[in-house]
């Protein structure tokens, strides 16, 4: 199919669709506004919302080796675009190339993935009965998605919806609208009308999803603050609800760990897209008897990052909007009032064209302090030393937040018995953070309900349906 890369529409009923209102995403590397985006309006919710009721009334039944089959047509289409998909990520969110790259590539070790999943069926028999419980599509999914990784986290809800036999209707990030509009925009050589759609908009528009009664699920992505307004909203409804919010994930590094080897990597847990990664690590705790060296390793490695543009060969790139760099600075500013100790990066955010933050460090600052206690979503982290394993399990959980968390160490099985005590829905042992399709993802205490992905993650976007079967 013949697509414009400069030119961006609504895909509603399988067919473009523009506004009269228009908004302006902006290049984080430059500051400069980018393409226009047409912005929906209760009329277009409305005529998605009708035209996904009745795509679905067809999917539903589609068995699902056949969904499995259009699912290997849109991956086919998907990757036939790559490059285009690749360059327009990098104006949109300022990434460098190469990361830009593996999450366009990662779109189809999703679809690889969810290709070899089925929905689980469960028979229970005893003399009286059979019980045959089944997993059946819950309807119409709006997908509300974040702009930290546009791509993966709109299709990580789109596959599944689809391949769970729903209709979807994505709504994108209006930092980022672009990528996602094109995904939409591909799929429609590959569905009938109304199975896939995409609305984009500026704030109204969240709350005309969750408010839409003909919408079954809201799956969203974002800030913990957004997620209570979105739980409450779907409440009027009883919408179906998965909410994958912020966290504030600790690392405990374990005095036996080879200091060269993971002092990067945990560094790289910290500043992996620019700390703007819902399940980047925030807090660092490195145990007291090797704690200068090991900082010392972090705060070497970091002088080494670059910080570019997307096609300077930078390892980091901007800050992905204006709105969050504000947010970061505060984070420097508070820092540097209260006197804690900056072990490597400036003290505050030098002005200049585009939103670039240099990776920063900060030298064991108090418990009660805004580095500690809050989620930057930036290039900024804390570490902290400790000495006692119980007291520095308590302070890791000392968090309203679960979402992810680390543990490293040369033994691998008391690292994994520290590892079952953290109170985090991802645990990675000798690694940072990495979701993965394969297992679910979602987050404890208020970095979320339920999860997605997995075997598991295919269920909430399903109704359990249970037939009993008496035999006399």
């Amino acid at each position: 199919m013949s697509i414009q890369w400069d030119s961006f529409t609504n895909i509603i009923d399988g067919k473009p669709r523009d506004a009269q209102n228009k908004h302006y995403g902006v290049d984080p590397s430059t500051g400069e506004q980018s393409y226009p985006v047409p912005i929906a309006t209760q009329q277009d919710v409305d005529d998605a919302v009708e035209s996904a009721q009745k795509a679905f009334e067809k999917y539903r039944f589609t068995p699902i080796e056949k969904r499995k089959e259009l699912l290997q047509k849109f991956s086919e289409a998907w990757s036939k675009h790559s490059e285009e998909m690749t360059t327009l990520l990098c104006k949109e969110t300022g990434k460098p190339r190469q990361f830009a790259s593996w999450e366009v590539n990662a779109v189809p070790l999703f679809f690889g993935h969810h290709l070899t999943l089925d929905l689980p069926e469960e028979r229970v028999e005893d003399d009286e009965k059979i019980l045959t419980t089944r997993f059946t599509p819950l309807g119409v999914v709006g997908a509300i998605c974040p702009w930290n990784f546009p791509l993966v986290l709109s299709m990580g809800k789109i596959i599944p919806a689809l391949l769970t036999g729903n209709t979807i209707i994505v709504k994108p990030s209006p930092f980022t609208p672009y990528t996602t509009l094109k995904a939409v925009e591909i799929a429609q050589s590959i569905y009938e009308p109304g199975v896939v759609q995409a609305v984009g908009g500026d704030d109204k528009l969240g709350p005309m999803l969750t408010a839409h009664p003909g919408i079954s699920k809201i799956s969203f992505t974002g800030s913990i603050a957004t997620g209570k307004k979105i739980m409450a909203a779907c409440a009027s409804t009883l919408k179906r609800v998965t909410l994958e919010l912020g966290g504030n994930d600790a690392s405990i590094i374990l005095p036996d760990v080879d200091i060269k080897k993971t002092a990067p990597q945990v560094v790289m847990g910290a500043f992996q897209n620019s700390g703007q990664v819902c399940v980047a690590t925030k807090r660092i705790y490195i145990h007291e008897s090797i704690y200068a060296e090991f900082l010392a390793e972090m705060v070497a490695f970091t002088k080494t990052i670059q910080v570019g543009a997307p096609e300077s060969g930078s390892l980091l790139g901007p800050i992905q909007n204006q709105m969050q760099y504000e947010k970061v600075k505060e984070f420097f500013d508070d820092t540097r009032k209260n006197g804690y100790k900056f072990a490597v990066g400036a003290e505050s955010v030098a002005a200049g064209k585009g939103f670039f933050i240099q990776p920063t460090i900060i030298d064991n600052p108090p418990n009660a302090s805004r580095i500690i206690s809050e989620e930057p979503f930036g290039p900024i982290v804390p570490t902290q030393p400790w000495s006692d394993e119980e007291e520095v399990i308590a302070r890791a959980n000392n968090t309203l937040t679960g979402l992810g968390a680390c543990v490293w160490g040369k033994d691998v099985a008391h690292a994994e018995k520290i590892a079952k005590r953290l109170e985090a829905g991802s645990v990675f042992v000798n690694s940072f953070e990495k979701p993965t399709p394969q297992a679910i993802f979602g987050g404890h205490k208020e970095s979320g309900i339920g999860g997605e992905w997995g075997t598991d993650g295919l269920k909430a976007f399903c109704n359990p349906h249970v037939i009993h079967v008496y035999k006399s």
